[in-house]
This record gives structure tokens, sequence and C-alpha cells, in this order.
């Protein structure tokens, strides 16, 4: 399989090879004389100490009432994918990014948003509704003034989003759901799926992104850690988040077992997607910060898809 995607790089000859290994060597040795990667380095741990400090601040104020740690992955999300809005602006490119794990990921946001809204209705919504703002902005950007850069040949067909995602979630989400009952009837059932169905959703959204970037890290040996790179890790912190928040919650493991014994498997479903998502960003998050140690900017990686 990875000689068959390697193939079209060996095909333009020898001096094709030598120009490209000598790009990607001068490329290396420009970026590991720099020192952003140090900074970059510095930057991060500078987020983590000052979440830390705003959490404890919190903790102490409100008494462990408020979920921090869930607000805290919402604003990651959000600053993750204004990122994004940042590098169309700045670059006038898509370069790199799929335009289906955009279109997923405001699906996702519609579905918790409207079952949201009558669920909750709360923060969390308010949060999602400015997330799924700014991911709109992205998505008009990639189907008009930059439609020309957006990368169709790498990113997920329409008919493999449709089959391989959308079609599974939804299936999944109608079978297994909170089954909050409420006295609203037909809506209460279609905000019970939809609600599952964006818990779903989300855990495999960034599949056809990691699969853009690592078709172009195939062929030139590397992925760039550009606005791109920095989203899917942005991704990747909500993800240590939510882990976080299993770990310091460990009542909520007990809740799981109990509520899957009583032969509801919503719980037991809900932790498994976090799983699922955490695993498929894992290996990313991994060779992103090993890019940031060594300074050289560039992501080399071998992921899940």
């Amino acid at each position: 399989m990875e000689q068959r995607m390697n193939a079209p790089a060996r095909r333009g000859g020898s001096s094709f090879e030598e120009i490209s290994r000598k790009t990607t060597d001068e490329v290396l040795k420009k970026l590991k004389t720099t020192t952003k990667g140090k900074a970059a380095l510095g930057a991060l741990g500078f987020s983590a100490v000052f979440l830390a400090l705003i959490w404890a601040v919190v903790e102490y104020i409100f008494g462990g009432q408020v979920d921090f740690l869930f607000i805290a992955m919402e604003i990651v999300h959000f600053f993750g994918i204004l990122v994004l809005v940042r590098k169309l602006i700045k670059e006038k490119s898509c370069e790199g990014l799929s335009l289906r794990s955009q279109e997923l990921t405001a699906a996702f946001l519609v579905s918790r948003v409207v079952s949201g809204a009558l669920f909750e209705g709360n923060h969390h919504t308010l949060l999602d509704t400015l997330t799924l703002a700014v991911t709109g902005v992205v998505i008009y950007q990639m189907r008009t003034s930059l439609k020309a850069t957006v990368d169709h040949k790498n990113d997920m067909s329409r008919s493999g989003v449709l089959m391989y995602i959308l079609a599974p979630c939804l299936g999944l989400a109608v079978l297994v759901n909170p089954g909050v009952k409420m006295h609203l009837g037909l809506i209460a059932w279609l905000c019970n799926v939809l609600w599952a169905f964006s818990t779903y959703l989300e855990a495999i959204s960034v599949i056809p992104q990691l699969m853009v970037m690592k078709h172009i890290s195939d062929s030139v040996g590397f992925f760039e850690r550009k606005s791109t790179a920095d989203y899917v890790f942005a991704l990747g912190i909500t993800r240590f988040l939510a882990c976080a928040s299993w770990i310091i919650q460990p009542s909520t493991f007990g809740y799981v077992v109990a509520v899957t014994m009583s032969g509801r498997l919503w719980a037991f479903f809900t932790l498994v997607a976090e799983i699922v998502q955490t695993f498929i960003l894992a290996d990313f998050c991994y060779y992103y910060i090993k890019s940031i140690a060594d300074g050289s900017g560039l992501v080399q990686f071998n992921n899940l898809v």
C-alpha cells in the first residue's frame, strides 16, 4: 500500500528525486536554525499553566460546581478554528485543509446546538453556537473566493463521507441515544437522536483532515507545522482536556458501568466515542509536539487513517 502511494513520486525520474531531496534538505536546515520551535513550546507550556490557574480559581470560587474542563475544551476548539480563519485571510489558500472535515464539524455542531437548546440551553450551547459561526466562515471562504485552492484530490469524496461517516453515525444514533424523557413526543426523540449523532460524528469528523495531511506527508516526506497543523493540534488539546475530566471524576466510570449494566448503552457508547477520538488524534499530536521540541517545524507522522 505504501509503495503504491509513493509510486507517483518515483515516476518523475532521478532528476525529480534530486530536486525534491535538495528542497527538503534546504527546508529542514532553514527551519532547524530558527527559534520558533522553542518559542512555540514555551507558549504551549504557558498556556497549560494559565489554564491550570484558572481552573484552580474557578474550583475555589464555585466549589467545583462549574465544569471548567468542558468549557476549556469548547474555548480551545473555538480558537483553533479562528486559527484557520487567520490562515485563509493571510495565505489566501486552503492548502492542506479538508473541506469535508469542516463540513462534518458544522454538521455535528448544528446537531448539538439544536438538541442542546432543548436539553440544556446554557453556556455550552452558546459556545457551540459561536464555534459554528466561525466554522461557517471557514466553509464559506473555501466554497467561494478560495474554491480554486481546495484540495479535492486528496480530500475525502462526498460519497465516501456519506457511506463511511454520516450513515454509520446516524444509524448508531437511532439505535443508541440518551433516551431523555421529555413531554415533546417526536421532537424529544429527534433531539435524542441529534445529540447522539453529534457525539458520534465529532469523534471521527477529523478523519478527512488527517487523510489530507497524510497524503501530503507521504508525497514530500513531511507536513509543515503551520495553521492547519495548529488547528488539528488544538483538537488534540480538547481530547486531553476531555480525558482529564474523566480522570478527575472517577465516579463517572462507576456511573457508566451502572447504567450499562441496567441495559442502557448510551453512557458506554459515549465513553467509546471519547476513546476513539483520542486515539485518532494521539499519533498526530505526538509528532506535532516532537516537531516543536526539535525546532524543525515539520510534522512527520503515521496516523490511524
